[in-house]
């Protein structure tokens, strides 16, 4: 079993009569990475992602889960994963913990689990009312609760913004930037709100008329940060080491740009700055305008 990726998929392709909807899809998620899926409307995303929770069959091609192949070794493939297509699938005639209680029990999950879930909700005294008074982000949270009551190593999340106000994106941006951090899980999620997967996505993966389409190298480098700082050549002589030289570089007199791999890293320079008596004076964001890069992709789509 490959420790390099949790999810592969090699050489999708189905076709509805005479349309063909996924044409030699292939792409690969790496353990503890959220992948951003994204695409105009009819492009293949749901296709894909029901292909990976087995709802649909392909036509040809290869899906392996946690090293386990989707169609050969199908109860241990799903036992390593959790989906959460379209709208959030909960009783609504019982309680939030009634709910986690019952997938629970169906699925031989001890008390203590099912009591970190419904602390994960974060719901509070609402669990103990009925689901069918939970505002749209509580029923995200709880149906995401369920989701990884069996700790799986991957979830697909098909537009999981939806219907959400801007505090209920901004709670479910920290609630799966936990999860990657508490629970050991990679995460595909598609969205049609850029500006939310270009927050939350380590990579982007875009796909067009069944199509996987190679990424801009804007959307690929877009982890980049500009630090101002009390001493420029210090700074610079301090990170020289940890980056690959396109990936640093001095932009005025005090301020140096650099690029990382993953949102985590930011905390390991910013510490090495501070370890050596560098005084950070501002730090932003070098910022991607990603809705033009999907238009530049794309076109004007609807």
């Amino acid at each position: 079993m490959s420790n390099e990726y949790v999810v592969e998929v090699k050489g999708l392709n189905k076709t509805y009569g005479k349309k063909k909807v996924l044409d030699n899809v292939s792409f690969n998620i790496k353990p503890n990475e959220i992948v951003g899926f994204i695409g105009p409307n009819g492009a293949g995303k749901s296709t894909t992602m029901k292909c990976l929770c087995n709802l649909i069959y392909p036509d040809s091609g290869e899906i392996t889960i946690n090293g386990y192949d989707l169609f050969k070794e199908r109860e241990k493939a799903l036992e390593s994963q959790a989906a959460l297509i379209e709208s959030p699938g909960l009783y609504q005639d019982m309680t939030g913990r009634e709910n986690i209680k019952l997938i629970a029990k169906l699925r031989g999950i001890g008390k203590e689990r099912v009591e970190e879930i419904c602390e994960f909700t974060d719901i509070g005294e609402a669990l103990n009312r009925k689901v069918s008074g939970y505002s749209m982000g509580m029923k995200q949270r709880l149906a995401l609760g369920i989701a990884i009551l069996s700790k799986p190593k991957f979830i697909i999340l098909d537009e999981p913004t939806n219907g959400l106000d801007p505090t209920g994106i901004i709670h479910l941006r920290n609630t799966l930037q936990r999860l990657i951090k508490e629970e050991d899980i990679s995460i595909l999620f598609s969205s049609h709100q850029l500006g939310e997967v270009e927050k939350l996505a380590d990579r982007i993966i875009c796909i067009n008329k069944g199509k996987i389409i190679e990424t801009p190298k804007e959307m690929e480098n877009k982890f980049r940060y500009i630090v101002q700082v009390n001493d420029n050549e210090k700074a610079y002589s301090v990170l020289k080491d940890q980056f690959e030289e396109e990936k640093l570089m001095k932009i005025s007199n005090d301020a140096i740009k650099f690029e990382i791999e993953k949102q985590v890293d930011l905390t390991r320079v910013l510490n090495n700055l501070l370890n050596n008596e560098v005084d950070i004076l501002d730090i932003y964001k070098d910022s991607i305008d990603v809705e033009s890069v999907y238009k530049e992709v794309y076109g004007e789509v609807n």
